[in-house]
């Protein structure tokens, strides 16, 4: 089995590569509490390329990810986060399955049979699979050892083992099919003699210039008049600059649910209660558990690693001293000195560490583990054993050795076994990574350490003030259920309002408002101007407004209007400033013109394509590409930049020496267009495949 779990842990890996290197979609979804998640007219989660692809097959591909993944991890429990990252996982490889799936079966790109057992047992394994079967010890790789375990793979009656097999070997055949295409693409791509002198030449032919700037700051915003004409014009001419995905903004309001005086002196009076049998507790771990908000722990400190306002008390008190009730963050506390003992400050320590991998093994597991204990006691040296037994493979490469360590960097059940145990024991821990076999190594000089016990009471709103906010949220929300009745509200309430602009369907919460996905909802679901219900995320009641709804595809001119009047004006100055300077005295000579517009000459050096930034004047690449044009001493029509018009006169060139030899450039070039061919090709795939992601009104 520890072939498997080597091959296991790479193929979520490879599933998530399958193909191209897609890129990830960094926010999952939420699925959304009691709803049917297959509701609704059209049961499309995406559609790829006209193609429906319909939530039920969907979450079926899921399903088999989160079966994959319990396999994989040993474990029959899947987070909230975990799934949002198998559900995105699911959802990218059915877009590569889409996308490139029919790019392969059109050119009849497949993976042979003799093509995947050279894979797994011929002459050119797969890099994991000569991982996972190579010998720790000599380093060497033996193809025998695959046969032996393809053969025995059945033997595992649960059919956990042959389940991981299938995934991994559909991954690396899918991985295959990625490399072949792409390399065909790379291979296809042919640089001619004529592109690369070119690519040279821009690249290291520089300008060196003198020129004059007349900023589009030197006329004031206010005097620009634009027209309607205007912003049309230019909103058509630069379209394709306002391209868009679907996406929301809102305004919102907080109502926070925080403690009330009642709330406080409710947790006062019962922790305070609490006190005198605190004090007169003899055991106080249980005591802790049957009555603080917060758990036990019997950690020992020594001097210096208490919270201040406990070392310097602790450590003088007398045994059985309660200190409090004090608050600390939004918490009420008693401590109690519960114990005071001499301990090592550090412990050096190896280890065996061996996985259970179900309960049913657990005692076949510890009583192996007994034998190694045994065998340690009796002279083996641990480090044999980790080489043949330990699952930690960090430790296991340096014979188990975990080196020195403070108290508490070890999870409790072993930091205690460690710290109260002595050098040269040999002790067996269980904890929640498995049964360790411990060798004490060596201890630190011993200290004064103390453990302190703490009864907590947390400062929290009761559910009479939780209803009240609830109540002050809802009738807010019905009372200003307008656009202008909500902007009222806010203004007659005194509460702040928020923004949240570029919510996308996927988007898994809104601002610092927690687990907000329900919101996100709405506001695809809302019209502009709708006010949303009082919504409750973690301890804040939230009431929304819908600004702004824009769809894929491109921004209207009302949505950009600022941009493109930006835009407008720059044009304006423009025209103004060009026409100015046409009338600047000797149009031939630099300096008069900077003279008659009260600039400066400025020079620049080493300007060229490979570099489009001119001087000070920072990123100017229209400018640039007319400098590259012009001729020693030629003086420039005014040319529009980003920051403003500019006249530009060469001084000299350095002309590019093209090499006699073009094969290294040649080379470099044909290297960057290949290492933009996979992620190019791909976009362009999936642009062409128009795919339309509708996760966000199931999830």
């Amino acid at each position: 089995m520890a072939v498997i779990n080597k091959i296991r842990s790479k193929a979520g890996l490879l599933i998530g590569i399958i193909g191209f290197s897609l890129f990830a979609f960094i926010l999952g979804d939420l699925l959304h509490n009691n709803r049917n998640l297959f509701g609704g007219s059209d049961s499309s989660v995406a559609v790829i390329a006209g193609k429906k692809i319909n939530v039920q097959d969907f979450e079926a591909q899921v399903q088999t990810m989160v079966t994959n993944y319990k396999l994989n991890n040993n474990t029959e429990n899947v987070d909230q986060n975990t799934m949002d990252q198998l559900r995105e996982q699911a959802y990218n490889q059915l877009v590569n399955d889409e996308v490139m799936g029919k790019q392969y079966s059109k050119i009849g790109l497949t993976v042979s049979p003799d093509e995947l057992f050279d894979m797994v047992r011929g002459n050119n394994p797969h890099p994991q699979i000569k991982q996972a079967f190579t010998d720790p010890k000599t380093g060497v790789f033996n193809p025998a050892n695959v046969m032996n375990f393809l053969k025995n793979m059945d033997n595992d009656k649960t059919g956990k083992t042959r389940a991981q097999w299938v995934v991994f070997e559909k991954a690396i055949q899918q991985e295959r099919l990625g490399q072949k295409y792409n390399d065909l693409v790379k291979q296809g791509l042919y640089i001619t003699t004529a592109e690369v002198k070119d690519d040279f030449i821009n690249k290291n032919r520089t300008a060196f210039i003198r020129y004059v700037e007349l900023p589009f700051s030197s006329i004031p915003d206010t005097t620009i008049q634009i027209s309607d004409a205007d912003l049309k014009s230019v909103y058509n001419a630069n379209l394709k600059r306002y391209k868009q995905v679907a996406s929301r903004s809102i305004d919102y309001v907080t109502f926070d649910v925080n403690p009330s005086e009642i709330d406080r002196k409710s947790a006062a009076d019962a922790i305070a209660k609490m006190s005198d049998g605190f004090k007169a507790s003899t055991n106080d771990s249980a005591f802790v558990v049957l009555n603080s908000d917060s758990p036990f722990d019997g950690a020992y400190h020594k001097k210096g690693t208490l919270p201040p306002n406990m070392d310097s008390v602790m450590f003088s008190a007398a045994m059985g001293t309660v200190v409090g009730p004090y608050e600390e963050n939004n918490t009420l506390k008693l401590a109690k000195l519960s114990s005071s003992k001499m301990m090592p400050d550090s412990v050096k320590a190896s280890h065996v560490l061996l996985k259970v991998a179900d309960a049913s093994k657990k005692e076949t597991v510890m009583a192996l583990a007994d034998s190694i204990k045994k065998a340690i006691q009796s002279g083996t040296p641990l480090q044999m054993l980790s080489d043949k037994y330990s699952t930690d493979e960090g430790a296991k490469s340096k014979g188990g050795d975990l080196g020195w360590f403070a108290s508490g960097a070890m999870v409790k059940p072993f930091n205690d076994a460690c710290f109260a145990g002595k050098k040269g024991d040999v002790l067996v821990v269980e904890t929640q990574f498995g049964i360790h076999i411990i060798q004490i190594n060596d201890q630190s000089s011993t200290s004064r350490q103390v453990q302190v016990s703490f009864v907590t009471r947390k400062i929290e709103a009761s559910s009479k003030t939780y209803q009240s906010v609830y109540t002050k949220a809802n009738e807010f929300a019905s009372k200003n259920n307008t656009a202008l009745g909500f902007d009222k509200g806010i203004k007659e309430g005194n509460l702040t309002k928020l923004t949240e602009a570029n919510i996308t369907e996927s988007s898994k919460q809104i601002g610092p408002l927690e687990n907000s996905r329900e919101l996100v909802r709405w506001s695809f679901n809302a019209k502009i101007a709708d006010v949303s219900k009082a919504f409750e995320f973690g301890n804040k009641f939230v009431v929304a407004k819908l600004t702004d709804a824009r769809e894929k595809g491109f921004s209207t001119l009302e949505q950009v209007k600022d941009q493109v009047t930006a835009e407008a004006r720059k044009d304006k100055k423009a025209e103004m400033l060009i026409e100015k300077l046409k009338k600047s005295g000797n149009a031939t000579n630099l300096d008069v013109i900077a003279s008659a517009n009260k600039q400066t000459v400025l020079p620049a050096e080493n300007i060229s394509f490979a570099t489009p930034f001119l001087g000070n004047a920072g990123m100017e690449a229209n400018v640039v590409g007319h400098i590259m044009t012009l001729k020693p001493n030629q003086l420039s029509e005014p040319l529009k930049g980003q920051n403003g018009v500019y006249v530009v006169m060469v001084t000299s060139f350095k002309d590019a020496v093209l090499p006699k030899d073009l094969a290294d450039p040649k080379k470099q070039l044909r290297q960057q267009i290949q290492s933009r061919a996979q992620y190019e090709v791909f976009n362009a795939l999936r642009e062409k495949a128009n795919i339309d992601d509708r996760r966000g009104k199931f999830y």
